[in-house]
């Protein structure tokens, strides 16, 4: 069982290494890399937004557990 599970995950390293390489290739064969990468860093740029977000949101509510909850007043 133990040999199943590093043979999927081999076969998933690589089919992610193969998908990395040929966009990679991709990239680097077309005339429209440029305009590409300007996308790519628009949507990375988005993400990363969410992302800051998303980890600013949890450390408010992390930081500061007593504004959340109720007062007994």
């Amino acid at each position: 069982m133990k040999n199943n599970h590093v043979d999927s995950k081999l076969l998933l390293g690589l089919v992610i290494g193969a998908a990395v390489g040929a966009a990679i290739g991709y990239l680097a064969a077309t005339d429209k890399k440029e305009q590409l990468l300007d996308e790519l860093n628009n949507v990375v740029g988005k993400v990363k937004e969410g992302f800051n977000a998303a980890v600013n949101k949890y450390k408010g509510k992390v930081s500061n557990p007593i504004e959340e909850t109720d007062s007994p007043e």
